[in-house]
């Protein structure tokens, strides 16, 4: 007994060498995918006769196709052809004897050995997985695939996972596809709101979804609140014997009124006599999907005196497929009806094994989940519905405990055959993920709205441009609508220009953590002294900290220590201060400077570690200053990379403020990048709106590299999957990857028929 390895092409190639090794009884113990073809793990279930020594042969290794060509590298040699064994008679079986119990304590033990042998090489497997095959990208796929999602949001989730996931630990990626999952999942938010305002409400769904049980539900939450006075229960269903009477139960017990509409009376003229009910429920006549006269039965619900929202019931157990078809079909006939559905309400929950199909089906057509049915108890088994906690059990499941998981999604090209309706859900899909990205962005980053805003007037005429653009230049302010996040300090650039060109980089608004936002205020517009430019920040923006090109003035720095305000200012190794009662250099004081401590930090897009020490010293006028020196040190091999140098006024700070020059290194480079982008193919850019624009999207890819919040964790995935590949976090990369997100949003909105969509506002 021997267990035996194979690889093919395919399978039926793989298969073939199984025959041809071990037999037709073969028993097949494994069989997957990998990079070669397809390799299969074989046990023959009894062996041929061993042949003598003298004629027995080693066994043949695995078969491998060889490359294709095309790809580099020599052909395989040909393997030298083996004489066959010589042939042996069968002997006759061996009466039973003494020794039989040692001859099978042999083949037991021969046995034992190969069942390790097997066990060794399949741990071997999972370990070569683990290493390299089997990354976090594959575990979401198998995750998503046994809850019932489809392929098309996983490819849309796992093509924006963070590269810092695929390989991280399990538990955090799995908390990164239940953000995303969440996000991309519309709630309702305020029942309160609803049900003190009203309406009339009709239920939809095909028979049998609860649209008769869930119109008691959602009458009786209404009673809860604001009594049986104000509401009424409609009913159109005269299809279903015994329709109009379970109704009418249920509205006796909630001391409710109940009204039975025939098929083809007009539902305005009951809505008139109604007028004075906050709450009208209308049940709706159950029909199928492909039932032909769905549509005239759904068109009787627009056109009436008061709007009628409709909200569409799926069936939580049912198929994937089935849900699609569903929500197209009334979809489509609410839109014929004069406006779209309102939202949708799950029913059957507690029978669902699985809830990821009918959350794909909500989250790609955008429904908004009202509420969640798990019962027949009135009112006790509808509750709102929870974005996180319908996640949370969706992912909750076994991908072993399902018969119907396929194999994990490969990221190739789909079948031709479908390629129009998979490009349709790709692109919105894709136009989801940047609307969830733009909203994001507004939400954490300071300044963004005021991207936004300057960013299509690159298509406006010159003089449209100079009009609008003054606007976006004033100081950044802690009372600015603009800042999601106030403004607490500010990033002064070098008065000399960029390298290479004839403008100064803006200085750049700082949040309270130190992080740029975008925020540019131009050179030009600032004051010409240095202390004057201090006061204006001071009085206008009432900005406190400074984060300086060079070590202040004695008259800024007795104007700053007079403010209170925090200042740190780069310095150089060849810097002069007294220390002793003599002049030296900084890099002659680095021994004589006192350890601190070490601080983790990202620079130019790798981690680095600053072991920082400092001295006391003296600058010009006796003014006191505190030294400071940081050795910048490979975290994971020791190397130094590099010595820096800052000085300050305050004898203690906390090592991530020393830090902020370091986390803002690549600001100058990738701002003059972003200003060569910029130059027109046609047409003129003002010169003073093309440095801002390209000064704020240097300072959004800075901060979204340095930003260690899950959100900004996020954001990376999402805007470094528009780049393709596995791209690796890095300020550069995702600056390219935010022109990547603006142009395609303008790609977006062109397509929409929206030449200027912004300049207009």
């Amino acid at each position: 007994m021997s267990v035996q390895r194979f690889i093919g092409a395919n399978s039926r190639d793989a298969m073939r060498q199984v025959r041809a090794a071990l037999g037709d009884d073969a028993l097949i113990l494994a069989n997957r995918r990998v990079d070669e073809g397809v390799e299969i793990l074989a046990l023959a279930e009894e062996m041929p006769p061993t042949p003598p020594a003298e004629t027995r042969s080693a066994p043949p290794a695995p078969v491998r196709p060889s490359p294709p060509a095309g790809r580099g590298g020599e052909p395989p040699a040909a393997a030298p052809e083996r004489a066959p064994a010589a042939p042996r008679p069968p002997e006759p079986p061996a009466a039973p004897t003494g020794g039989a119990p040692a001859d099978f304590s042999a083949f037991t033990e021969r046995l034992l050995g190969e069942m390790q042998d097997l066990r060794s090489l399949l741990v071997g497997q999972a370990a070569a997985q683990g290493n390299g095959q089997e990354d976090n990208r594959r575990r979401l796929n198998r995750r998503l695939q046994a809850a019932g999602y489809g392929n098309a949001l996983a490819r849309e989730l796992l093509d924006s996972l963070p590269v810092e996931l695929i390989h991280a630990d399990g538990s955090e990626a799995l908390a990164w596809l239940e953000r995303q999952l969440a996000t991309r999942l519309a709630v309702l938010d305020d029942e309160r709101r609803l049900l003190d305002e009203g309406g009339v409400f009709a239920l939809l769904g095909p028979t049998g979804v609860g649209k008769t049980t869930t119109t008691a539900k959602l009458a009786a939450r209404y009673v809860m609140r604001h009594g049986a006075g104000s509401v009424a229960l409609v009913t159109t269903d005269s299809y279903r014997i015994g329709a109009h009477e379970q109704l009418r139960i249920y509205a006796r017990l909630l001391g409710a009124e109940v009204h039975a509409l025939d098929a083809e009376a007009p539902l305005g003229e009951l809505l008139e006599t109604l007028a004075d009910k906050r709450l009208v429920i209308i049940d709706t006549v159950g029909m199928s999907q492909r039932d032909q006269r769905l549509v005239d039965q759904v068109a009787r619900l627009g056109g009436t005196p008061r709007p009628v929202r409709r909200l569409l019931l799926l069936n939580a157990a049912s198929h994937g497929e089935t849900l699609e078809d569903v929500v197209v079909t009334y979809q489509r006939a609410s839109r014929a009806a004069g406006a779209p559905l309102y939202g949708a309400i799950l029913t059957k929950v507690d029978e669902a094994p699985r809830l990821g199909a009918v959350l794909d089906i909500a989250i790609r057509h955008e429904l908004c989940l009202h509420y969640v049915s798990h019962g027949q108890q009135v009112p006790e088994d509808l509750r709102l519905a929870d974005r996180q906690a319908l996640v949370s059990r969706s992912l909750a499941v076994n991908d072993e405990d399902s018969s119907f998981v396929g194999e994990p999604l490969d990221w190739q090209p789909g079948p031709s055959a479908q390629r129009w309706r998979a490009l349709s859900r790709s692109l919105l899909g894709q136009g989801r993920t940047l609307a969830a990205v733009f909203d994001q962005l507004r939400e954490r980053v300071g300044g963004f709205a005021n991207l936004e805003t300057a960013w299509p007037l690159l298509g406006l005429p010159l003089d449209h441009q100079r009009a609008r653009v003054a606007g976006l230049m004033a100081l950044p302010s802690t009372s600015s609508t603009a800042f999601v996040e106030p403004p607490r300090g500010i990033l002064w650039s070098r008065t000399a220009p960029l390298k290479g060109s004839d403008w100064r980089l803006p200085a750049i608004a700082l949040n309270g953590d130190d992080l740029a936002q975008v925020a540019p205020w131009p050179a030009h517009r600032q004051s010409a002294g240095e202390t004057e430019k201090l006061v204006e920040v001071a009085e206008e923006g009432a900005l406190r900290r400074h984060f300086l090109p060079r070590c202040p003035s004695s008259a800024a720095r007795r104007y700053l220590g007079a403010a209170g305000d925090l200042w740190v200012a780069q310095a150089q190794a060849n810097s002069r201060v007294a220390f002793d009662g003599a002049r030296r250099t900084l890099k002659e004081l680095a021994d004589d400077a006192q350890p601190v401590g070490d601080i983790d930090i990202r620079h130019r897009g790798r981690p680095v570690r600053l072991g920082v020490r400092r001295l006391s010293v003296e600058g010009d006028e006796a003014m006191p200053l505190t030294a400071w020196f940081a050795a910048l040190v490979d975290p994971d091999t020791g190397r130094r990379l590099g010595q820096r140098y800052w000085f300050s006024a305050a004898p203690d700070l906390p090592l991530a403020t020393l830090a902020t020059h370091l986390a803002h290194d690549e600001l100058a480079t990738l701002a003059r990048r972003a200003w060569q982008w910029l130059e027109p193919d046609a047409g003129e850019v003002d010169g003073e709106l093309r440095v801002w624009l390209a000064a704020s999207l240097a300072a959004l890819a800075v901060r979204l590299d340095q930003e260690g919040a899950e959100w900004a964790m996020d954001l990376r995935g999402h805007l470094l999957a528009l780049l393709g590949g596995n791209r690796k976090r890095s300020a550069a990369a995702l600056l390219e990857a935010l022109w990547h997100l603006f142009a395609a949003r303008d790609a977006f909105l062109l397509a929409g028929g929206a030449r200027e969509p912004m300049a207009s506002r």
